[in-house]
């Protein structure tokens, strides 16, 4: 039933798809708070609330609390009803997550993005392990509601083709259609979204939905930035500026971006920018682990300053701490600007030793400023599958929720 509630609809269809959604935000909840919300009479919204349940969509939960006779009906929505295929994919790794309808992960693959990862071979993986997950865990095609890809570089949503991929460490990337390749194998929707966005829609989702509708999402990896949630919708702009936090001037004295631009946010903490400061101090003499896996210090890459942090590397962590330290000072700005309710930190840095902490202490010690605000810093849930775990949401939200355009 779960896919009938996609386009035109009829009145009766709207209704369940309604009622499902509220399941799906609310659960567990009464019947009451239902009739409540939808206007809906009770015996109405009994009827239908019993044809999800025999449909297999919803169940009652058993936690309802007893005034003193029979426990009331506390729907929750069912899991295993249908499953959703997550994907993230850049230039780091691709991942795979095989998620049920509560968007929590049932199961993973994910590759290292190498020389070998051209476009195909990406993509052949990630059809490859759709096929392998639904075998491993005994699941039916029909059962699948579709594939989500997030993409961390800018796309052309109505071909599917990623702009400018020369990020990739492999040829393959111009010009593919991402969406209209998977869908030829895998024959089921697929849909393509930012990945920062995704990231904001699955933590709002999955974590935030019942305590707030404005939310911002932020993160640093190739580059810097952010997904925001505003009056419980995400928000979409069609000027392609998702890296528009990368490029807010944090010292107009500062280094030269990639932009162009000096003092952008970008140029002290993404990725590149920290490789680039690592690379600069070592050969200005800075003692490092990383002199002993490396030949010539110009082959440092992202990998290795990643390994050296979780080995708490003495000169990786110095320019790591500086990177969060402008990081914080962007957050503040940010948080001035659209005075959000939570922040949520995700990305590849954020569950590295300092970075989050360092984050959070100079953005809030910036907003002391204004003791009534109350705006929570939060380190992400699921630092490394929370774009993939959005894109699966994107897939969930076609058949559950009214996408405004």
């Amino acid at each position: 039933m779960l896919k009938q509630f996609a386009g035109l609809t009829s009145p009766k269809t709207k209704s369940l798809k309604l009622l499902y959604s509220l399941v799906r935000k609310l659960g567990p909840v009464r019947i009451n708070t239902l009739t409540e919300i939808t206007g809906y009479k009770h015996v109405t919204c009994t009827r239908l609330l019993d044809e999800l349940v025999q449909e297999g969509l919803i169940y009652d939960s058993g936690i309802g609390e007893s005034s003193g006779g029979r426990k009331p009906l506390m729907y929750v929505i069912k899991p295993g009803a249908y499953y959703l295929i997550g994907v993230e994919i850049t230039n780091l790794y691709t991942t795979v997550l095989l998620l049920d309808l509560k968007l929590d992960i049932v199961d993973s693959e994910k590759l290292r993005m190498d020389s070998q990862c051209t476009g195909e071979y990406t993509l052949n993986f990630v059809s490859r392990c759709v096929d392998e997950l639904l075998s491993k865990h005994n699941i039916q095609r029909e059962k699948l509601l579709g594939m989500g890809i997030g993409v961390l570089d800018t796309i052309d949503k109505e071909t599917g083709v990623i702009i400018n991929p020369h990020l990739f460490p492999a040829a393959g990337w111009d010009n593919l259609n991402i969406v209209d390749y998977l869908q030829q194998y895998n024959h089921t929707n697929v849909f393509i979204d930012n990945g920062t966005n995704l990231a904001a829609l699955a933590e709002y989702r999955k974590n935030y939905w019942k305590e707030t509708d404005n939310l911002v999402f932020v993160s640093s990896d190739m580059g810097i930035r952010c997904g925001t949630i505003l009056q419980g919708r995400l928000v979409r702009n069609k000027m392609e500026m998702d890296d528009a936090m990368g490029h807010m001037v944090v010292d107009i004295h500062g280094r030269r971006c990639s932009c162009g631009s000096f003092g952008c946010l970008h140029a002290y903490s993404s990725l590149p920018a920290i490789r680039n400061e690592v690379v600069r101090r070592m050969k200005r003499d800075r003692v490092s682990f990383l002199q002993d896996r490396i030949n010539d210090v110009d082959d440092i890459d992202f990998h290795h300053i990643l390994d050296a942090l979780e080995q708490e590397d003495p000169l990786c962590l110095e320019v790591v701490k500086d990177a969060a330290y402008y990081f914080g000072i962007g957050l503040s700005n940010l948080i001035f600007l659209l005075r959000p309710d939570i922040v949520v930190c995700g990305g590849t840095l954020v569950p590295k030793p300092l970075f989050y902490e360092v984050v959070s202490e100079t953005a809030k010690n910036r907003l002391m400023h204004y003791p009534k605000s109350h705006v929570q810093i939060i380190k992400s849930t699921a630092a490394y599958n929370i774009v993939a775990q959005g894109a699966g949401c994107m897939v969930l939200d076609y058949f559950t929720e009214e996408i405004l355009p």
